[in-house]
């Protein structure tokens, strides 16, 4: 069984019990924190990483991320609502395949572990095909994160004689073919990867 020592770092705990330390070990075994504390011992061949200067804690949650906009980022900081759903939604995500939503999907999801954070929310709101919404849960499956993954439907102007978006339901044998494929299961993809038909 694997163990890791985190040695030295600045612990936030989130636990009341243990609360924060200025400097202490956290002790992993397996998949566990097996002790936090001060001048931890750990068994031969346990993997010591120096943590000192650096803050060690829980994984954060970024419980509302839109990840398939990864490389458009910072594009919209003074954009209006209406002018994001119209740039946005009825423009460049008219312009996603599915690899440009596999591709940014994985960067976005390996940045957010880089950061700190380990579970994401990915609110998927740009797939219109259903290779589209299976590139985007592959992503999520390569790069390792937890995120559970919400469905949504895209948001292009209608043409003449179309519905606008806010009336067409979702579609309920894509809902179906994620809730009854291999998206369902905790096994098949990254710990907490599940279909969700909420409304983007």
């Amino acid at each position: 069984m694997t163990t890791i020592l985190f040695k030295g770092g600045a612990v936030v705990s989130m636990d009341p019990v243990l609360g924060e330390m200025a400097c202490a070990d956290v002790l992993i075994t397996g998949d566990r924190i097996a002790a936090v504390g001060p001048a931890l011992d750990a068994p031969e061949g346990t993997e010591v990483i120096d943590a000192r200067g650096m803050i060690v804690m829980p994984g954060m949650i970024n419980a509302h991320i839109h990840t398939w906009q990864t490389g458009l980022r910072g594009l919209a900081a003074d954009w209006t609502i209406q002018q994001y759903m119209r740039a946005m939604h009825a423009g460049l995500a008219t312009h996603f395949t599915p690899d440009d939503i596999h591709i940014a999907n994985l960067v976005g999801a390996l940045n957010q572990i880089n950061n700190g954070t380990t579970t994401i929310v990915d609110w998927c709101h740009n797939n219109p095909t259903p290779a589209h919404t299976d590139a985007a849960v592959e992503a999520l499956r390569t790069s390792g994160v937890r995120a559970l993954f919400l469905h949504g439907t895209p948001k292009p102007d209608p043409k003449p004689g179309q519905k606008h978006f806010s009336e067409i339901p979702m579609p309920r044998a894509e809902v179906e073919r994620l809730a009854s494929g291999p998206s369902r299961t905790a096994t098949a993809l990254s710990p907490w990867v599940s279909p969700s038909s909420a409304p983007a």
